[in-house]
């Protein structure tokens, strides 16, 4: 890279030091971690919009046609799948911000005495996959087997279940109580850097706490309350695990649905091509919602309420109410956490569903455990092989992502963050039916279709956005004039980076890996998609084996995936909080 001739010693006014002309061939390696991280966000998509105008395989010339989107948008069931979509989405979101707001104000702004317990149940919460509380919730409201409607026909003597899990209406509730952690972290910074000023002003004058709440605290966090909700509504749509687990049963159809149907059929083959047309609508909703996100995030400062006077706000004494509030902790938890954990456990004891009784304890076995540890090393190794390798794919992407993009002036850089910024706007599905048309195309001279190479390949840049955004905002806080100090030393941009940069946001990596990890794990979506005799994940696993109808080993499966992540992200939060203090130990010294 070139630099200027000549440069201000620092220390000595005056004087000048000439720099030579220094080629650093390692960084090209930089700009190629760059472009594939590109590539990985713009390729899905790209594959899926050319795929969808063309018949057969994209190796197969021909000219370009129409006649998916037609069939597509021209099938009579589409109306209705576009509706239930969109309702699934605004359902989800709607039901996250009933638990994650007053969640957030607890945590945020009151003395409530327990917040590291419910920092810790939501980080537990987070890792544990969400087609799991949708398989325990099948397992308590199913009409023909569930537990709950099981004991309440027998103790109340009902002809009829008095719940029925399979419904829109569910999943999107269902739904709505597992985003409600991530939502919850998402919108933590906003509620604690609120000014209280025109709230106490408020209280002076004599308006009640709750309209004070809903007249000024909420209004002001407006900006931050939209904009989670649009991404997460993005994130709604595209989900798989919930749709999928209650709705192909029900014939509840909603997009994601209706192109995993198309790409997997029970008779014939599978049509890529209309998939691919649902896939680019599916994209183009997600776009709306990522859109609106951008729109409302840079229209922020409207709202501003954090200035150099800004002084920290006093928790809220909430006195007796505290017990309201724990109890209101406890239901979401109850819901979200403790039911569907004690569900599994239960349902993992007994050789069938059925509700706690006398004769039930009878039956109570190891059995599906044995069952478990038998065909566990496989699909262990597989996703331990996942985590690993997607995470620190995505990591050493992002590395070179954020560092162009704030230490360098390459042209054209803030392009480069936005496109990354904008990866949810493609759905999962959308980047599993691309991998898989290319997986296909590309047999021949790449043989990855049908193995766990390709699902790393798909899944390393699904989670570009997150670990990019981590590590940019240690990023940001660094000061140019280390790098410049080393530059005049001497030293090559590239050892600035790997000597200087990602040392100095190595907490920033850590976490970054940490979540991606667990969030590999917890991904049904793409291994579903692309999944194949030879590479079984602990996900694909659970879901073929309660697909079976072996409910118990089934439960056991997921007892252990749900203990294994959450001891993994426990394990990670410890080393992290040990990391943090000894950095804390060495400032002070």
């Amino acid at each position: 890279m070139l630099a200027p001739a000549a440069r201000k010693v620092p220390n000595a006014p005056g004087l000048t030091a000439a720099r030579p002309i220094v080629r650093d061939p390692a960084l090209a390696l930089i700009g190629l971690g760059v472009l594939l991280g590109l590539a990985g966000v713009l390729g899905p998509l790209l594959v899926t919009l050319w795929s969808s105008l063309r018949e057969g395989l994209l190796t197969q010339s021909g000219p370009l046609v129409l006649a998916n989107y037609a069939a597509a948008l021209g099938d009579p069931r589409f109306p209705e799948v576009l509706a239930n979509t969109l309702l699934l989405g605004v359902g989800s979101v709607a039901v996250m911000l009933l638990f994650a707001l007053p969640l957030v104000w607890i945590l945020a702004r009151t003395d409530f005495p327990w917040k590291g317990l419910v920092f810790t149940l939501l980080t537990v919460k987070i890792a544990i996959p969400g087609f799991l509380t949708a398989m325990a919730y099948v397992f308590l409201a199913s009409p023909r087997s569930g537990i709950v409607n099981a004991a309440l026909q027998g103790v109340l003597g009902l002809d009829a279940p008095p719940f029925d899990v399979y419904s829109l209406a569910w999943i999107a509730a269902l739904q709505g109580l597992v985003l409600v952690p991530a939502a919850a972290f998402m919108m933590l910074a906003a509620f604690r850097g609120m000014d209280p000023a025109l709230e106490e002003a408020a209280a002076v004058s004599g308006l009640p706490a709750h309209q004070v709440w809903l007249r000024i605290t909420l209004p002001m966090l407006a900006p931050a309350v939209l904009a989670t909700a649009l991404f997460f509504f993005v994130v709604a749509i595209e989900i798989f695990d919930f749709a999928g687990l209650i709705g192909l049963p029900a014939r509840i159809v909603v997009l994601s649905t209706w192109i995993y149907d198309l790409t997997h059929p029970a008779v014939g083959q599978p049509d890529y091509g209309q998939a691919s047309a649902l896939g680019i609508v599916l994209a183009a909703l997600a776009a709306l919602g990522v859109a609106g996100y951008l729109f409302v995030t840079r229209r922020a400062e409207r709202y501003v309420t954090v200035s150099g006077k800004r002084r920290q706000a006093a928790p809220l004494r909430l006195g007796r109410w505290r017990w309201a509030a724990g109890a209101f902790l406890a239901l979401y938890f109850l819901l979200a956490f403790v039911l569907p954990l004690l569900t599994l456990l239960w349902a993992s004891l007994l050789p069938y569903l059925q509700p706690p009784s006398a004769a039930a304890l009878g039956r109570l076995s190891l059995e599906s455990y044995g069952f478990a540890l038998r065909f566990l090393p496989v699909p262990l190794r597989n996703t331990a092989l996942v985590m690993a390798a997607v995470a620190t794919l995505s990591v050493a992407l992002s590395a070179c992502v954020s560092w162009v993009v704030l230490r360098t002036r390459v042209p054209g850089r803030r392009v480069i963050d936005g496109v990354i910024f904008l990866s949810p706007a493609v759905p999962g599905i959308i980047a599993a039916v691309a991998f898989l048309y290319l997986g296909l195309s590309a047999y021949r001279l790449l043989p990855i279709y049908g193995t766990v190479w390709l699902i790393l390949l798909a899944m390393g840049t699904r989670t570009l956005a997150f670990s990019t955004r981590t590590i940019s905002s240690a990023a940001i806080q660094l000061h140019r004039e280390l790098e410049e100090a080393a530059q005049v030393s001497g030293v090559r941009r590239s050892a600035a980076f790997l000597r200087l940069f990602l040392p100095l946001v190595a907490p920033a990596l850590f976490y970054a890996w940490v979540w991606i990890a667990v969030l590999s794990a917890r991904e049904l979506t793409i291994p579903l998609m692309l999944y194949a005799r030879d590479n079984p994940l602990l996900s694909t696993l659970i879901w073929n084996v309660q697909a079976g109808g072996k409910s118990d080993q089934a439960a056991a499966l997921a007892v252990l995936l749900m203990g294994f992540l959450a001891l993994f992200a426990l394990g990670a939060q410890l080393v992290a909080q040990r990391w943090a203090r000894g950095a804390e130990l060495a400032v002070g010294e």
